[in-house]
C-alpha cells in the first residue's frame, strides 16, 4: 500500500524539507495564479499565521501528526467563522460567518489549515458548477468542459494540486 499524499506532505514537514509557511505560501500563490475560477476567497493571513505556529512546533522538536500543517480548501457553502461565506450567491455576498461548521471545525481541530473558500453552484444546487454568481469554474484539464458537480471549485483545486484536499458536498445527487 502506498503512502497517502497527506502523510507524504506531513513527513516532508517533519523532516524539515519544507517549512509549513513555505508549503502554505506555495498553495496560496498557486490559488492566486489559477485561471480556473475555483476560489471565491483566499485566506492568506489566517493560513500563514497558523502555518507559522506549526513551524514553531517543529522547531521545538515536536512532530506533526493527524492533519497538522496540511492546507485544505472549503466549499463556500460551509461556514468558517470570520470569513465571508457566500454560498456563491449574490444574496450572501457580504455575509460574515459568526461560527464555523462542525465538519470544518473538526478538521481545524485536527490541525488542517483552511486556505480557500471554493466556488460552487449557488447554495450547492446544481451539477456543473456553472450556476455561481462568481461565474463558472473551469475544468481542471480542459477549459471547454465543466468542472462537474456542485463542488467544482473543490474538485479543481485538488486536481490541480492547489490544495492537498478540499471539502465539497453532494446536495442534489451530483
Amino acid at each position: 500500500m502506498s503512502e497517502s499524499t497527506i502523510q507524504a506532505v506531513q513527513d516532508r514537514l517533519n523532516r524539515k524539507e519544507i517549512s509549513c509557511v513555505q508549503l502554505v505560501q506555495e498553495k496560496i500563490d498557486a490559488l492566486h495564479s489559477s485561471t480556473k475560477n475555483a476560489n471565491n476567497a483566499i485566506l492568506t493571513e489566517s493560513a500563514l499565521k497558523k502555518a507559522a505556529e506549526f513551524d514553531e512546533k517543529i522547531a521545538n522538536g515536536e512532530k506533526l501528526s493527524g492533519l497538522e500543517g496540511i492546507p485544505f480548501g472549503v466549499k463556500d457553502v460551509y461556514l468558517l467563522k470570520g470569513t465571508i461565506s457566500t454560498a456563491s450567491s449574490n444574496i450572501l455576498k457580504n455575509y460574515k460567518s459568526p461560527y464555523t461548521a462542525t465538519s470544518i471545525q473538526k478538521l481545524i481541530d485536527a490541525g488542517a489549515i483552511p486556505v480557500a473558500k471554493e466556488n460552487c453552484d449557488q447554495f450547492g444546487h446544481g451539477s456543473t458548477n456553472e450556476n455561481s454568481v462568481f461565474g463558472a469554474t473551469k475544468n481542471a484539464h480542459d477549459n471547454n468542459k465543466v468542472a462537474g458537480g456542485s463542488s467544482g471549485g473543490s474538485a479543481v483545486n485538488v486536481a490541480t494540486e492547489n490544495t492537498i484536499f478540499s471539502i465539497g458536498g453532494d446536495t442534489g445527487g451530483s
